[in-house]
């Protein structure tokens, strides 16, 4: 591990540690950003987005389906490599995000699904991405296996964070990484391991630093049983592993406890159940969702649910992809992306993801 990284990353293992930016103006061309000036005031907008582009989870064929996640996929797409993944790229560009969380963007592989390669889904995507003037945020999937019981990495892996690269880096003024890190999350249990990523991003305006993280909850519907033949409360388990992810990073952290903490991601429900809920998590650690924060005219998309299913026209309702910042932040703007506003059509022709992309500007009190 590299000293740049956590100096916590033993306490990083949850099972023990339980803008308006403007950005890309063109699909290529990241620009520079506004930066708060004066000393008491060195905040920036960020437009932080999240995107869950089922990368391995909407493939073509029910043959490349069962070959890759090991079951048919309920939404077929274009290949990713043939084209998805440049689109994606350009929703992300289209809608001038500094940073964005991705979701879904393959596994790694497995005893069950030996020739899966996550490289596969994340090349192409980063090289779409860099082509509109992003860079990849390092994310250690390679090779990691749990700290405890030793099983290899596979649900957690596929999450990738990209950033404008002429407005951010991941590195410091002299070149050395930012701290980041993998939380692994015992309550969820895919067979092969959950985790969350996070990365310390540098202004290089300000040369403030902020902290991003990449959340994927748990999937499972209350009651459903898992590959290991346990049938619990997901709901519970949802609001278990957002309250350590959360509680790690602002407070038992000392890598990121003292910088603005970001979270960000397909949180796979939309409850705000007390003691049952990411929402909750949340709530009960001083944070708040951004749609809530930003003000009312400022608010687009609302009435399209964000996960779509694949479903044309796109469904209406309830949110799974959130933004939480801490309590009280200020938010300028707040926006769901619909795919299309087709009323008939396939899913092929019209859709780059079943999940729909969500972003908003959120001004970041960044610290050095």
């Amino acid at each position: 591990m590299s000293l740049a990284r956590s100096t916590t990353s033993t306490a990083g293992v949850l099972l023990a540690a339980a803008a308006c930016a403007a950005l890309p103006a063109a699909l290529g061309a990241p620009a520079s950003a506004r930066a708060a000036t004066g000393p008491a005031a060195r905040g920036i907008d960020v437009r932080i987005a999240t995107y869950n582009t089922c990368g391995h989870g909407c493939l073509p064929t029910t043959q490349e389906c069962v070959d890759t996640i090991g079951r048919d996929c309920a939404t077929k797409l274009e290949p990713w490599a043939g084209g998805r993944a440049a689109k994606v790229a350009d929703d992300i560009a289209r809608a001038r995000a500094g940073v964005v969380v991705t979701q879904e963007i393959g596994n790694n592989p497995t005893p069950a699904q030996p020739g899966v390669d996550v490289e596969s889904f994340r090349a192409p995507l980063t090289e779409a991405m860099k082509a509109r003037g992003y860079a990849e945020a390092p994310a250690d999937y390679a090779g990691t296996r749990h700290p405890q019981y030793g099983y290899p990495l596979k649900s957690g892996a596929g999450r990738f964070t990209y950033y404008d690269a002429r407005r951010f880096s991941h590195v410091d003024a002299s070149g050395r990484e930012l701290p980041r890190d993998l939380l692994w999350l015992p309550d969820s249990t895919e067979i092969y391991g959950k985790t969350m990523t996070w990365n310390t991003l540098r202004d290089r305006r300000t040369g403030g630093r902020f902290v991003v993280v990449n959340m994927h909850l748990e999937f499972r519907k209350n009651g459903a049983t898992d590959p290991n033949g346990w049938t619990k409360n997901w709901d519970e388990v949802r609001y278990a592993d957002a309250r350590r992810t959360a509680e790690h990073l602002t407070r038992d952290n000392p890598a990121t406890r003292d910088l603005p903490v970001v979270f960000a991601g397909d949180m796979n429900s939309s409850s705000k159940a007390e003691g049952a809920s990411a929402y909750d998590a949340f709530a009960d650690t001083g944070h708040q969702d951004a749609r809530e924060l930003a003000p009312e005219p400022r608010r687009a998309g609302t009435e399209y649910a964000s996960f779509n299913g694949g479903k044309i026209p796109l469904p209406m309702g309830d949110k799974i992809d959130y933004v939480f910042v801490k309590a009280g932040t200020t938010v300028r703007q707040w926006t769901l992306v619909p795919q299309t506003e087709a009323a008939a059509g396939t899913p092929w022709d019209l859709l780059r993801s079943d999940h729909n992309l969500v972003h908003t500007t959120v001004r970041v009190g960044v610290a050095r």
